[in-house]
């Protein structure tokens, strides 16, 4: 009986040392000032920030003040509940909100989540994510919203509703604008949107719909990266006069995909350093969308890192008129070409290369063959890029599959790239398997004349 008394005594002592920890407040978690307990209550979901009320008094009402408020779609039976936990919070706010992220269905409370959004912006809202459905008609978000002066980050998806914009938009302190799934029917409120952001750095343009607006411009002056992705068909066709015009004096960044059924046209781009651009191939109309890749590249000219799939480029061969007259690109250094493997004795691609005078790092992602007869190992390109005999020290060829048409192409690059210090070829996974093809592959291309003779070669 002693023994166990002796081992209890402790773990009785411990228990009420607990206790007496609870309810003196003295636990070290309880002793940190407010700011930090808001701190950590600020990674918490939302809902679990409002469960800590229970643990004590001064924990009741701590989570009305937590810098982040996060309110994500319920079912509809638990809808009501989403509605009235939103009321009470904002109604409950005594403090600035760093960030608020709102997912809802609308249905017939407009004006209650209107309501929502105002009081987060009286409340100096900086980062703001609201996403709305199942909304029929046009939908106002408050006025209020478009002239905050706290906001620094804005993303609105509105899954395909109309947004109808107020008379004045100036967000004078927003850096990043992300619209996704918008649908604009007024041209000249949503050319006063893309024109009333005047230190915006980034802008995100996804799946958004511009009904019968004829042109798109976008002039914000400290504009960094735009993004555009459009990959669902739009209602209209090619040749129609529509446009989006950039005018990106600061612009360093510039990202496309969709199927290009617009003019995009980009002015005064000079410090544009990265694009990629992805356009789906549109079998039906292939000389109107040649048109609208001549004028993109037009805009592109002065890019440092430019990728391009090679849908895009060989779609060019269907307006021959265009190819003398594609930009040349002096200041462009590293050239990817993806998507599928790319045809060597395509013009467009070798009018690329040959308008790439700088050109030192070369990618061919899906791979690389040559359509001509495997039988002519003696075909040059012609004229010869400048590029392969000045600049070009790195090739990558990617998906290398043994097939009879990639060898002659590889044996191309080499021969011609004659300052070329290294060619890397990934394997596909067909091939990798195969170590006997591998070894046989690696000793033809060892045996292949090379332009540079340091040009080390490497097999993945």
């Amino acid at each position: 009986m002693e023994t166990t008394s002796l081992i209890q005594e402790p773990q009785k002592k411990q228990k009420l040392n607990e206790e007496e920890d609870i309810d003196g407040n003295n636990k070290c978690l309880s002793n940190l000032p407010e700011e930090v307990l808001l701190h950590i209550l600020s990674f918490l979901p939302t809902k679990d920030a409002v469960r800590t009320s229970v643990l004590s008094k001064r924990w009741e009402y701590m989570w009305v003040s937590i810098p982040n408020l996060v309110f994500e779609r319920s079912l509809r039976p638990k809808r009501t509940l989403l509605m009235n936990f939103v009321d009470r919070a904002l109604c409950l706010r005594d403090s600035d909100i760093k960030r608020f992220i709102l997912s809802c269905d609308v249905l017939s409370d407009a004006s209650r989540v209107n309501t929502w959004i105002s009081a987060v912006v009286r409340h100096n809202v900086q980062e703001l994510y609201i996403e709305l459905e199942n909304f029929k008609g046009d939908f106002s978000l408050p006025y209020c919203l478009f002239t905050c002066k706290t906001l620094t980050s804005l993303h609105l998806n509105m899954w395909y509703m109309i947004l109808k914009l107020p008379p004045t938009i100036c967000f004078s302190n927003l850096k990043i604008l992300i619209i996704e799934s918008v649908t604009f029917s007024n041209e000249r409120l949503t050319q006063q949107l893309f024109s009333g952001l005047p230190v915006l750095e980034e802008l995100q343009l996804h799946e958004c719909k511009w009904g019968g607006l004829k042109t798109v411009s976008i002039s914000a002056p400290k504009l960094r990266s735009l993004s555009i992705h459009e990959i669902e068909m739009q209602n209209w066709s090619y040749g129609d006069g529509r446009q989006v015009m950039i005018f990106g004096e600061s612009l360093q960044e510039f990202y496309y995909d969709g199927f290009l059924h617009r003019d995009y046209c980009l002015y005064n781009s000079f410090s544009l350093e990265v694009s990629e651009i992805h356009v789906i191939d549109d079998d039906e109309t292939p000389r109107q969308m040649a048109y609208h890749v001549y004028k993109l590249l037009i805009g592109l000219s002065n890019v440092k890192f430019l990728t391009l799939n090679c849908g895009m480029v060989e779609g060019l061969k269907s307006s021959a008129e265009l190819l003398p007259h594609i930009p040349i690109f002096n200041n462009l250094i590293s050239l990817t070409l993806d998507w599928c493997p790319v045809d060597l004795d395509c013009v467009a691609t070798l009018k690329i290369l040959q308008n790439s005078p700088c050109l030192k790092i070369l990618k061919f992602l899906e791979g690389i063959w040559l359509w001509l007869d495997c039988g002519k190992d003696d075909w040059i390109p012609e004229p010869v890029p400048q590029c392969f005999l000045s600049h070009i020290k790195c090739i990558e060829v990617g998906s290398y599959d043994g097939d009879k048409k990639e060898l002659p192409a590889i044996k191309i690059l080499l021969k011609n790239a004659v300052v070329l210090d290294e060619i890397i070829i990934s394997c596909s996974e067909h091939f990798a398997g195969n170590l006997e093809k591998q070894e046989n592959f690696y000793k033809q291309l060892i045996e292949f004349p090379k332009g540079s003779q340091n040009c080390k070669i490497v097999l993945k």
